[in-house]
């Protein structure tokens, strides 16, 4: 089975949302968050693939209760995360929500959406040299 997040450019974190997270399935999704922060290190998320995943409400229920168990965590170590969406009517609804979601103050950290890779690969580096919204001793 291949990885559930990517580190291979370690400190900048690759996650591909599936489509679909069968509920035999969540636990391992979860188990690769906790180990991305039990390496206690700061490290930037980069996020693509589906908005959410569909018919998962096993995995939805345990991500949710995991985001709230370990905002502190996140907060603390992750500079940011970054949807890409090359879609720009996609990347326009997902700018919507993240600002409700900003504003709510559920945020551990920084969002953005872009529109390419390389994009967001640069401001990943960005926030890990600490040029960015959070500064890299963060």
């Amino acid at each position: 089975m291949p990885d559930i997040l990517d580190t291979a450019a370690w400190p900048i974190v690759h996650y591909t949302m599936p489509n679909h997270v069968p509920a035999a399935e969540a636990g391992r999704h979860i188990a690769a968050f906790d180990a991305l922060l039990a390496r206690g290190e700061p490290y930037a998320l980069i996020f693509s693939g589906a908005e959410l995943p569909q018919d998962s409400k096993h995995f939805m229920t345990l991500y949710a209760r995991w985001g709230k168990q370990h905002f502190a965590e996140q907060k603390r170590l992750c500079r940011g995360a970054i949807r890409v969406e090359p879609d720009v009517r996609k990347r326009e609804s997902f700018w919507r929500k993240a600002m409700l979601y900003l504003m709510s103050s559920r945020a551990p950290y920084p969002y953005r959406i872009v529109a390419t890779l390389p994009e967001a690969n640069a401001l990943a580096r960005t926030w890990m040299a600490g040029d960015g919204d959070k500064p890299a001793g963060h």
